[in-house]
């Protein structure tokens, strides 16, 4: 299905907002087998806006509208769309009753103008938002398929994904992903090993995707339920573990502390000088088993700075051993824009060093991701 994502607002005109929708629809619909063919940005103006949306629906089976389903009077996308299509504007009663129930639990006051957000399209689809107030609409008209998706990211995306792809995937078929997570390779690396993969993918497909201090790999499959969507993927999933296994730690939902916390079975704590108890907090939220003790922040009364960092990460991981009682102490310093780590067990100390950005906040909160990385390492070493 071709298809034209018109995303609406003045604020993204402006360079207020981001459009990040139009980014993850694009990803979202071409890896269940669509092509993304246009974007367009509009402007809070109904007449600018029929123009395009009629533009589209001449050229595209599917036309994806963004935004301006809110309460103000700037919110335009489903009088416009509805006066295209020649279809009048009905209260869907379960959203309004789940806008005004909103108000009456926040005790406040539900003014008139938020009985907009209950408009619908007649005889449309009504896309149920989870999250937010707004509605979504999905309708078929003359062949086409006209969508109109709130523009806050929260409550768009997993419309989009949950209420709108299955609606857009053929008959009896679903839409089931697996987001495969990996630490320490890059994305250019990760595409390199996949490459023939990537050339040959079909279903499922194999999106690579860069974080911040991780690569995601997104294989997305359809089929008539999940099982054999699995099936399908699990092939692929293995000739990938096969090739960067290594750095692989854990699918979806899953993140880089929470594994880390999953294969630690010492007990430990940790000495910082960087994080300023970041990388505690972040490690201790997934401690199911009581097994990190504590911590102790960096001060000249523990430690010498005039020391040789090696010895300041031994003095520093067995000082926090020795006042929790722990198995293995971990140590967290910088010094001249580098990062060091040590951990110490059994009278063993494992170091490791990055460099950073000399900029206080970052060096406070990219040191935690580099940090859990170097502990996957230890931890399968």
């Amino acid at each position: 299905m071709k298809i034209g994502i018109i995303a609406v607002g003045s604020e993204l005109l402006l360079g207020q907002i981001n459009n990040t929708n139009g980014q993850y629809l694009s990803q979202l619909f071409n890896e269940a087998g669509h092509s993304v063919i246009e974007h367009a940005v509009i402007g809070d103006n109904p007449e600018r806006l029929e123009r395009v949306v009629r533009q589209m629906l001449n050229h595209y089976e599917a036309v994806v509208l963004t935004g301006g389903l809110g309460p103000t009077k700037d919110d335009l996308t489903k009088h416009t769309v509805a006066k295209i299509l020649g279809k009048e504007l009905v209260i869907d009663e379960k959203a309004l009753n789940y806008i005004e129930s909103y108000f009456k639990e926040q005790h406040q006051e539900m003014t008139p103008n938020n009985r907009q957000q209950a408009l619908v399209i007649e005889g449309s689809k009504v896309l149920e938002n989870k999250v937010g107030m707004a509605p979504g609409i999905y309708v078929e008209h003359e062949g086409k398929h006209v969508v109109m998706l709130p523009g806050p990211p929260i409550e768009n995306r997993p419309m989009a994904k949950n209420e709108l792809l299955p609606l857009m995937t053929e008959s009896e078929q679903i839409i089931y992903s697996e987001m495969l997570k990996f630490a320490g390779i890059g994305e250019s690396r990760v595409e390199t090993e996949l490459m023939d993969l990537i050339e040959s993918q079909h279903n499922p497909t194999i999106a690579p995707l860069a974080g911040s201090h991780e690569v995601k790999v997104r294989l997305t499959a359809n089929g008539k339920n999940q099982q054999v969507c699995q099936k399908k993927i699990d092939p692929i999933k293995t000739s990938i573990l096969e090739r960067i296994g290594k750095y692989y730690y854990a699918s979806d939902e899953v993140e880089i502390e929470e594994a880390v916390m999953n294969q630690f079975h010492s007990s430990f704590a940790i000495y910082d000088g960087v994080t300023e108890g970041l990388l505690y907090s972040r490690m201790k939220n997934y401690d199911s088993n009581s097994i990190l003790k504590g911590m102790l922040t960096n001060s000249s009364v523990f430690v010498d700075n005039n020391m040789e960092i090696k010895a300041k990460l031994k003095i520093s991981a067995e000082l926090v051993s020795r006042l929790y009682n722990t198995q293995v102490g971990i140590s967290v310093l910088e010094e001249r824009e580098n990062v060091y780590l040590g951990i110490l067990e059994n009278h063993e100390l494992a170091c490791y060093t990055f460099k950073m950005t000399k900029k206080r906040n970052l060096i406070k909160t990219r040191t935690p991701n580099y940090t859990l990385i170097r502990i996957l390492e230890w931890l399968r070493s």
